[in-house]
Formats: structure tokens, sequence, C-alpha cells
């Protein structure tokens, strides 16, 4: 099962212990974490140059929205893509 830190529909299970899930609502723009991140933003992250967040977006291996004439790429696109990243070790 997915989770994610933030959600404003998703029943949270009943672990064994309580959870405390912020209200997007109550939170202050400062708070708040990005619900979108820019290709600069996407490549400090992933540690990878930004003409390869573009590889990226433009093979469709990382989705992205549009707005206004600039690209970002949202916090589940994001997960999703390292989520389906075969994981092979190095030894």
């Amino acid at each position: 099962m997915e989770q994610y830190l933030f959600s404003l529909d998703q029943p949270v299970e009943d672990l064994g212990a309580a959870k405390v899930q912020p209200n997007l609502w109550l939170l202050t723009s400062e708070e708040m974490p990005p619900l979108l991140f820019t290709p600069e933003e996407i490549a400090r992250l992933l540690h990878v140059g930004r003409s390869k967040v573009y590889d990226l977006l433009r093979t469709g291996e990382l989705r992205s929205v549009k707005v206004g004439g600039r690209r970002r790429v949202s916090a589940k696109a994001l997960a999703d893509f390292v989520n389906g990243l075969d994981v092979v070790p190095s030894w």
C-alpha cells in the first residue's frame, strides 16, 4: 500500500499507534511542502544534471505538467519515478 506524507482523503489505518497528519488548510505557505518542483529542483533532489531531467521529461519517464510556459513535476510524479527505479546492488 502506498503511503504519502500528506493525504486529504485517504483514511489512516489503525496500526496500534496514533498517527498525526497535518491539516494542509491550517499550514502557512512557509510550512507547506512544495506540491510542484522545477526541473532544477528535481535535478538537485536526484543528484543529476538539468539536461538529464529534461531528457526524462521528454521521454515521459518522469511525468510533468505545464504551468504557463514552464514545466513542473508534482511530488507524486517524482515519488512514482523513484519507486519505479530498479535498485541494483553495486557490489
